[in-house]
């Protein structure tokens, strides 16, 4: 709950433009329209991830993603690149990409 807390403190110095500690009404609307923009970007990273996951089992396997890079990407990837993809992602080193390890990658190279 603190990181909570910190997220929305610093969303809050954000937009407080008045710099009075409140948030009026303009401000709510600024808080609005990112949490919504945050939640539209998460549903469409989750279908993404949906599609990648062949399986449904909710986590991408070496395999799948070496699929999807050829199918979506018309990228062939070696096997040594794999392995060096899935070091840089796979952040637990399970051998597989949760939606976690997922968006998180997608936002280091936005």
């Amino acid at each position: 709950s603190s990181g909570i807390n910190a997220e929305y403190g610093g969303m809050m110095l954000e937009v407080d433009q008045d710099g009075d500690g409140a948030i009026n009404f303009s401000e709510m609307l600024t808080i609005m329209i990112r949490m919504h923009k945050q939640t539209r970007e998460s549903q469409n990273l989750l279908k993404v991830f949906e599609v990648m996951d062949k399986d449904g089992n909710k986590r991408i396997s070496k395999s799948e993603l070496k699929k999807a890079l050829k199918l979506y990407c018309n990228k062939k990837v070696s096997n040594d690149e794999m392995d060096r993809i899935m070091q840089e992602v796979d952040f637990d080193n399970d051998g597989y990409i949760s939606f976690v390890e997922f968006a998180n990658c997608v936002h280091l190279f936005k």
